[in-house]
């Protein structure tokens, strides 16, 4: 058979079963579709969960500096901790803008007393407005997305002491000591394409997440320690910035440019060695990474053109 043109694809219908919810994505390699053939869905070693949807963000949700850290619950490892505080407001993961590793560390919400006032806030015509859903996960560490975005897929860890928004929902690997190794390999190149091959779109859904086949090693402690440096680089970037719980002190006014440059260089070789190991681990030759990375640029294009329109049509 002679060979196709490189914009036409041969595929039998049947391989489309091969992911989950059976998308049409012709185009991907034959080692990909396998992969969800053979390992299992993230969804089947972690829990991904939408938060909270207070109805009212107004009402319920503030800056931290508007209140001032003096008044929230910082740190508390479960709802018996919450009460104990008997503070009113807490530490609250929204999602926000494209950030990767760690940050995004910005608002909070009135939980006083498991969040009474929010379990109780009801519509004009007597039905219940917000959506507390997921609270037992409230307070745990895990790592956390932005449902929306136009600039790519970004995922954050998420210490202990949060509860979280229905935008900025959060996943909880049945091992703890399995969040690091899970952030590392969310955050790699692979599994951005991996996500867009279920859904170019910008939007993220819990259930686009769940079917991303998963491998063991992901867990181990290679992972554990790229994936912590990566996230001690950002914190040390959170602590200058000072929209941020963690804020200290600014960029030095003479080298702050050179140090930011410096923090953006590391972050950028510990993200290349996570790729590497992560498209050894899965047995990816170096012919399809180079498709898969230029896949992720095209859809990456994609999504901004979306977001584009939606910003002209709004």
């Amino acid at each position: 058979m002679t060979d196709l043109p490189a914009n036409v694809y041969r595929i039998a219908q049947r391989e489309f079963d091969a992911i989950p919810g059976a998308p049409w994505v012709y185009w991907i390699p034959g080692t990909l579709r396998r992969l969800f053939e053979t390992l299992p869905g993230l969804g089947d070693v972690a829990q991904p969960r939408q938060g909270l949807a207070t109805a009212d963000n107004f009402r319920f949700l503030r800056y931290w500096w508007e209140v001032g850290p003096r008044r929230i619950a910082f740190g508390c490892r479960d709802a018996e901790e919450a009460r104990a505080s008997r503070r009113r407001w807490f530490p609250y993961m929204k999602g926000g803008a494209y950030r990767k590793w760690y940050g995004n560390q910005e608002h909070v919400v009135n939980w006083e007393h498991d969040g009474q006032e929010i379990q109780n806030f009801y519509s004009p015509g007597g039905r219940l407005a917000s959506r507390p859903q997921n609270t037992d996960y409230y307070f745990r560490e895990g790592v956390t997305f932005s449902a929306i975005s136009s600039t790519g897929f970004s995922v954050r860890f998420m210490p202990f002491g949060f509860a979280f928004d229905h935008g900025g929902n959060c996943i909880f690997p049945e091992r703890a000591h399995a969040v690091l190794g899970l952030l590392g390999y969310l955050n790699s190149s692979f599994s951005h394409a991996l996500l867009r091959y279920l859904n170019p779109t910008i939007n993220v859904f819990v259930g686009d997440i769940e079917r991303i086949p998963l491998l063991t090693q992901t867990s181990d402690e290679y992972w554990s320690s790229t994936a912590e440096l990566a996230v001690h680089n950002q914190f040390l970037h959170s602590t200058r910035d000072e929209t941020s719980f963690d804020y200290a002190v600014p960029w030095n006014w003479d080298t702050g440019p050179q140090d930011l440059a410096a923090a953006e260089a590391r972050l950028a070789a510990l993200e290349a060695q996570i790729d590497d190991e992560v498209y050894r681990l899965y047995g990816i030759s170096d012919e399809d990474r180079a498709a898969i990375e230029a896949e992720v640029l095209k859809l990456k294009g994609l999504g901004r053109a979306i977001a584009s329109e939606g910003d002209e049509s709004g």
